[in-house]
């Protein structure tokens, strides 16, 4: 063979050549997707301050006003998820300074959510027009609660910057970001739509005091923790 014809064969055939890593790399990029969606799908199920939020919002408020809720979790978790993958969520979490300033403004922020609640558990409801500003009102509500919750820093910053590969494709980081938005918006606006039907709003109407007390106390247990525990 000349030369000519070698060199025009090997530049032929680099593309089917270069196929199988390319696959082979892309393989593993759904594999670490894969095992990120069951991550998070476990941490989003497990009770904590976002599912008390939009649960009591759901109940006590109106469906709308509980999937406003349920969309402000999933924009707390689109955030974190561009935070994370500019790099900025790994730099706050080894700044030991800025990272506690987070954690007392999220206790404070819970302490205040859930005093407030206890305090009127029982009181007279006010009648909630459903509105897309009360639904507003409950996702920028929601939206502060996810981020200013440490755990979700925690998360984010190393469970999440450790299951998405580094220097992955720009389609790998977006498929990333939806995904978890994607579960986040499913299971919480699920919730949401769930505890607003009648069933569950007269069931929730009949122990409203004691719920809302108990619900209350829990996030002020939870903000005095995220005081005491560094």
């Amino acid at each position: 063979m000349s030369a000519i014809g070698a060199k025009w064969t090997s530049h032929s055939c680099a593309p089917f050549a270069a196929l199988p890593g390319a696959l082979k790399a892309s393989m593993g990029y759904l594999g670490a997707l894969a095992l990120l969606a069951g991550a998070h799908t476990l941490g989003v199920i497990s009770p904590g301050p976002n599912f008390l939020f939009v649960s009591s919002t759901a109940m006590n408020q109106s469906r709308r006003a509980g999937l406003g809720a349920g969309l402000g979790v999933a924009a707390g978790s689109m955030t974190w998820v561009a935070l994370t993958l500019s790099g900025l969520g790994l730099v706050i979490s080894h700044l030991p300074q800025l990272y506690d300033a987070m954690r007392l403004v999220g206790a404070a922020y819970l302490i205040w959510l859930g005093g407030k609640m206890a305090w009127k558990a029982g009181a007279p409801m006010r009648p909630v027009a459903a509105t897309t500003s009360g639904a507003w009102v409950s996702a920028r509500k929601a939206w502060l609660v996810t981020m200013t919750n440490p755990k979700s820093l925690a998360y984010y910053a190393s469970v999440f910057a450790a299951l998405v590969p580094a220097h992955a494709p720009m389609w790998v980081y977006g498929a990333a970001m939806g995904i978890t938005s994607l579960i986040s918006c499913a299971w919480y606006c699920g919730v949401a739509w769930l505890l607003s039907g009648e069933a569950a709003r007269r069931a929730y109407l009949k122990t409203r005091p004691a719920m809302e007390t108990v619900i209350g106390l829990f996030l002020v247990a939870l903000g005095l923790r995220m005081f005491v525990i560094r």
